[in-house]
């Protein structure tokens, strides 16, 4: 995992958000990034799922600022993803300097197919320890696992010793 990002613009698919939000870090999203873009698809994806109140009101404050209306070329949109997924990853095809905050595994492929940077929820919980905005990854990345995160316990020791915390 190279977790540079110091000055990485950030286009965000909702798991990062949801499960950000459900343990009370989702501004992480913004201090990671130069610049956080959220595509229309994903705050619609979000606002249609009552269960992820956190996330909403988190969007409901920043909604303006971050989100924005994206078109899907047939490229991306042949890989039948959601359109939340579709949405991110076609912004960052369009915008090469930004990196996509993403989970799905069947999105991170068509990702690396293309050659678009991702960093998926526990990285993203790495690099802030790495930045010193958090002061400890551990902690967190239980909070997930307990909030319904699914996350092996060989990709949970492995971010800890990423994070120094080994």
């Amino acid at each position: 995992m190279n977790l540079r990002m110091k000055s990485d613009r950030l286009v965000v698919n909702a798991s990062p958000i949801i499960s950000l939000a459900r343990i009370g870090y989702t501004d992480l999203l913004v201090e990671l990034s130069a610049e956080l873009v959220v595509p229309r698809g994903v705050c619609e994806e979000i606002m249609a799922h009552h269960s992820v109140d956190p996330a909403m009101r988190w969007l409901n404050d920043k909604e303006s600022a971050l989100v924005q209306p994206v078109e899907v070329p047939a490229t991306i949109a042949e890989w039948n993803l959601g359109k939340g997924e579709s949405q991110v990853l076609a912004f960052a095809y369009g915008h090469r300097e930004f990196m996509v905050g993403i989970d799905d595994k069947s999105a991170k492929r068509c990702a690396e197919s293309f050659a678009i940077r991702v960093r998926g929820t526990i990285a993203l919980i790495v690099e802030a320890k790495r930045r010193r905005l958090v002061p400890e990854a551990g902690p967190l990345l239980l909070k997930l696992k307990s909030n319904g995160f699914r996350m092996a316990e060989s990709l949970f020791d492995a971010a800890l010793k990423l994070a120094g915390e080994a």
